[in-house]
């Protein structure tokens, strides 16, 4: 869907196979890194960060619904590392990792792995 606010490219969403057939996810994504959500302010660390994470294979499942939890995920990861988190900010961090499908076990559990990884 071209043209998409805050997308400099067509959702990358792969389409997802169920049962015992898993898709698999190409080791990089090697599309454009899309724009952050208006209001993100990310540091250039946090750029970085961003740059990062939609340079990995688990990008290929983020669609533009996923932008904000990913930016999110970015912001409270940046916020442990700095010295400023807490327990919750670990809770909050594991559970956005979770939906994103950024640990093996979530990958599983969504019926999609990551070719020569998990």
């Amino acid at each position: 869907m071209p043209g998409v606010p805050g997308m400099k490219q067509p959702i990358r969403r792969k389409a997802m196979s169920g049962g015992d057939s898993s898709t698999t996810l190409p080791v990089i994504c090697d599309l454009p890194v899309p724009d952050a959500p208006p209001g993100s302010a990310f540091s250039e660390a946090q750029q970085q960060r961003w740059e990062e994470l939609f340079s990995s294979a688990v990008a290929w499942l983020w669609g533009e619904p996923e932008l904000g939890l990913v930016a999110a995920y970015v912001h409270l990861e940046s916020q442990l590392f700095s010295g400023s988190g807490t327990a919750a900010t670990i809770r909050e961090i594991k559970s956005l990792a979770d939906s994103l499908g950024m640990s093996p076990a979530s990958r599983a559990r969504m019926g999609v792995r990551i070719a020569d990884g998990d």
